[in-house]
């Protein structure tokens, strides 16, 4: 039964659209309008609905390839450590020094993320960071100017540290010895 009442009303919506409006006034004076016919009422003319048809849109064509960025900077480098260097630090901190040009815009929001290892490291807002508690080994540090979205405006190139601690295992061993400063 639940089913057969909505293809009922279905059936009858026709009907009901071309259904008229009528319109009588009462003892009281009061305006009435109906679809069903009352004594004294009067059929009303009502005109069809309006309807609209959009003009047809050109069809969209995606871009193959987004617009150009403009180049906010013209030059962004590691300049320390320097690439292959060896850090003895037991503490495990490298200091890490870029060169931007122009100087960042920290007022837009741009910050500066060292990756180490691909890891980013917390923001920074000027062009030194120092990373602590490195780990003995070798790393890649590269630099990466991030604006307010953190969407990335302009990385530096990839180097390799090695980082030196004193071991546990070897508490006494030596630093090598610098080569001596050609003259």
């Amino acid at each position: 039964m639940r089913k057969l009442l909505p293809l009922v009303l279905l059936g009858l919506l026709p009907t009901l659209v071309s259904a008229g409006v009528y319109k009588w006034v009462d003892a009281d004076g009061t305006v009435h309008f109906s679809d069903v016919p009352q004594d004294g009422a009067e059929k009303v003319h009502v005109p069809p609905p309006q309807t609209y048809t959009p003009a047809q849109l050109p069809p969209i064509t995606p871009r193959s390839e987004a617009p150009p960025v403009p180049a906010e900077y013209t030059a962004f480098t590691l300049a320390t450590p320097a690439s292959d260097e060896n850090i003895w630090d037991n503490a495990g901190a490298i200091t890490v020094n870029f060169s931007v040009e122009p100087p960042l815009k920290t007022g837009r929001g741009h910050k500066l993320v060292v990756l180490l290892d691909g890891q980013p490291q917390p923001p920074v807002q000027t062009p030194a960071a120092i990373l602590e508690n490195v780990d003995r080994g070798s790393h890649s540090l590269q630099g990466q100017i991030v604006d307010s979205r953190d969407a990335v405006l302009m990385s530096s190139e990839t180097i390799t540290v090695h980082m030196h601690r004193e071991s546990v295992l070897a508490p006494n061993r030596a630093q090598p010895t610098p080569p001596p400063k050609p003259k």
